[in-house]
This record gives structure tokens, C-alpha cells and sequence, in this order.
């Protein structure tokens, strides 16, 4: 086939291919085990917390002690994270939450309110929504937790809050 258009996905194609085969997983700073530095923990935490076996810590169903971080749960979370393209927080939520879901004392959003801090990343299934596209280009999203304290494939996390009647 002697198709401009058609070499040209044929080559992107290929190139991303390539790329995503060769591309190296980060260090994942939010996994945590007895094994990593203590002294680490205080960079968000006010004091070095106590873990409780090797294993890595899962803080997903623990509760959150917002008074035991340096920083509030946005600005704590934005020390890393680019804060400009996430959820908007600081919202006051004035309806029921779900425990597994912690506002702030103030019952605004945090990013602690959808995502834990410590965990892995991957996950047994998608954690977030996924496009036909991810399943084709990026099947590593496929298995990306994002931390995430709810499933969200198809917009349970979401729906806790937004949804309509």
C-alpha cells in the first residue's frame, strides 16, 4: 500500500512501541517498607512513624490523621505533584461522605480524600477509567492503581459524589 497517511501511523506506531518497551519504571516514593529510611518519613509526616512488619505499607483503609503531617492535604501533595491538572480541592462538601473518603476538618476535599499516600502502584485491574486507546498503546495503565481509594474503571469513585439523581 502506497498510503502517506497509512506509513505514517505504520512508523508513530512503531515508534511508540519501542518506546513503551524501553521506557524504565520510577521509583515509586509512595511505597514504603521497614527497610526504607526512617528519617525519609518526615519530609510529610511531623515525626517518624512506627511501621508495624516489612511488608510494604498499604495506608489505604487506614485512617487519615491529618494532624500528624507537616502540610495540609493539598499543599503536602503539591510539594510533588503539579497541582493544576488534578480534581479541584477545597471544595466544602455539605452531604455525607463515606468514612473511606476523609474531608478535612473543615469537610473540604483533600487529595487524601480519593488517594491514599503509601502503597504500590500497580494494581490486579484498572483502578482508573481506561480508553480503547489504553488498551492498545498502554496496557501499563491497565494495571496503574493511582493510589486510588475506590475503584474508578467505570466512575464509582466519582459517582460517591457527583452523582445525579
Amino acid at each position: 500500500m502506497n498510503n502517506p497517511l497509512f506509513a505514517l501511523l505504520l512508523s508513530t506506531s512503531g515508534f511508540m512501541l519501542l518506546f513503551m518497551l524501553t521506557a524504565q519504571a520510577a521509583d515509586n516514593p509512595h511505597e514504603v517498607s521497614r527497610q526504607d529510611d526512617p528519617s525519609s518519613c518526615i519530609v510529610c509526616h511531623d515525626s517518624e512513624p512506627k511501621l508495624k512488619d516489612d511488608n510494604i505499607l498499604n495506608s489505604k483503609n487506614l485512617t487519615v490523621h491529618l494532624e500528624r503531617f507537616r502540610l495540609n492535604g493539598v499543599d503536602m501533595c503539591s510539594s510533588c505533584h503539579d497541582s493544576g491538572v488534578v480534581h479541584k480541592t477545597g471544595v466544602h462538601v455539605d452531604f455525607p461522605i463515606p468514612a473511606d473518603l476523609p474531608l478535612n476538618q473543615d469537610n473540604d476535599i483533600t487529595c487524601l480524600t480519593c488517594h491514599y499516600t503509601h502503597g504500590r502502584l500497580d494494581s490486579d485491574r484498572p483502578q482508573a477509567s481506561f480508553s480503547f486507546m489504553d488498551r492498545l498503546l498502554n496496557a501499563q495503565r491497565l494495571q496503574k492503581s493511582y493510589l486510588l481509594r475506590r475503584n474508578n474503571s467505570d466512575g464509582e469513585l466519582c459517582l460517591t459524589c457527583h452523582n445525579t439523581p
